[in-house]
């Protein structure tokens, strides 16, 4: 059976795997983690939604599961209104979910990471990003694909400005720009993530720019 725990199941990259998954008879068995319910899988036969408190991970180990996670959890700093918080998002909790997986017996980790992602940057997002790929390469799963997508393409839910500016400015240049750093859409990293839970391969890969697209 191949069954997937998927984590940021509101977020824009994460609402798309799922409405991609929907249904699928490959995946019969889909737990999805949210904080509220959502609609639009309300009627998915193979998808079962978990609505948990994420600051009481433990409580619910033995409910999660699966062979294969899908983690897309993330915020922003206007969101999460400090770096300390900034940091348990992105940080603390994709990793707590990752140990949990591993307890389980979960064999492949699909992570939704950013460009730039680096544990030396000076850059505190991209600081955060690259301390949470460095935790996770460290963690024994048969399989590790980290995706580093730049700016998305997308309709989301919450309106984030420096998205919005970035992609306007970015689109018309795009023949100009390093493929790793052109906008891509969204529905085009979640389409990558399940094309991933197909594969067998092995170890740590990354994916960038046109990887993201194979």
């Amino acid at each position: 059976m191949k069954d997937v725990l998927v984590v940021g199941s509101t977020g824009l990259i994460g609402g798309l795997f799922l409405e991609m998954i929907k249904n699928n008879a490959a995946y019969p068995s889909v737990i999805a983690l949210a904080r509220r319910e959502m609609a639009s899988v309300r009627d998915a036969a193979n998808i079962a939604q978990r609505i948990i408190d994420f600051d009481r991970l433990e409580t619910y180990q033995h409910e999660l599961a699966a062979t294969a996670t899908f983690c897309a959890l993330g915020t922003t700093m206007k969101k999460a209104g400090s770096k300390e918080k900034f940091r348990h998002v992105d940080l603390e909790l994709p990793l707590r979910i990752a140990k949990i997986a591993l307890a389980n017996q979960c064999r492949k980790f699909i992570l939704i990471s950013a460009i730039g992602s680096d544990p030396h940057s000076i850059i505190f997002y991209n600081q955060v990003k690259g301390e949470l790929e460095s935790e996770i390469r460290k963690l024994p799963f048969d399989s590790i694909h980290i995706l580093r997508p730049s700016f998305l393409l997308g309709k989301r839910d919450e309106f984030r400005m420096g998205e919005v500016v970035g992609s306007v400015f970015m689109k018309p240049l795009s023949p100009l720009i390093p493929a790793k750093y052109r906008p891509v859409q969204a529905r085009t990293v979640a389409r990558k993530a399940i094309a991933l839970l197909g594969t067998d391969l092995p170890g740590v890969h990354i994916y960038e720019g046109a990887a993201l697209k194979g």
